[in-house]
């Protein structure tokens, strides 16, 4: 996230909080109130926005706002952290994968749903020397198992 759309985060996040609609950034549009917004992030749907929301609940729009005055251009930045769908397209030479996937389908199926899939592909083939997977490892293997 740019600087730009962490201070959008925050400013949508506090119109929210105050129980009025917020216009920026666009998928904070799509609430009535802050409450919509954590019951969206928390759901299938919305897990890209979890993250973000959890900020807000546990330490406030403040430190969205301190973290964006810090934030470096991403062309001059020494880490970049994205999501996949942002990553789409992208690489960088060191690329380190959270262990924030759904590694399980629908109703307890071993295997995650294709779309899940897609996600983990994109964000394993963004590296392009090293890839760090030390956070997801054994999920990861367990699904190379299955797939044999």
């Amino acid at each position: 996230m740019s600087p730009a759309e962490i201070l959008a985060y925050a400013d949508g996040a506090d119109r929210l909080l105050a129980g009025q609609l917020a216009f920026r950034p666009a998928a904070r549009s799509l609430f009535d109130n802050w409450s919509d917004a954590r019951s969206f992030a928390r759901s299938a749907f919305g897990h890209d926005l979890l993250p973000v929301v959890r900020i807000v609940d546990e330490l406030g729009t403040g430190y969205l706002r301190a973290l964006a005055q810090r934030s470096a251009a991403e062309d001059a930045a020494d880490y970049v952290i994205s999501t996949v769908h942002r990553a789409k397209g992208l690489e960088w030479k060191r690329v380190r994968v959270a262990n924030d996937f759904r590694m399980l389908g629908a109703e307890g199926n071993p295997m995650p749903d294709d779309d899940e899939l897609r996600l983990l592909y994109v964000a394993v083939t963004r590296a392009q020397h090293v890839l760090n997977i030390s956070g997801s490892r054994d999920e990861l293997l367990r699904l190379f198992n299955l797939r044999r």
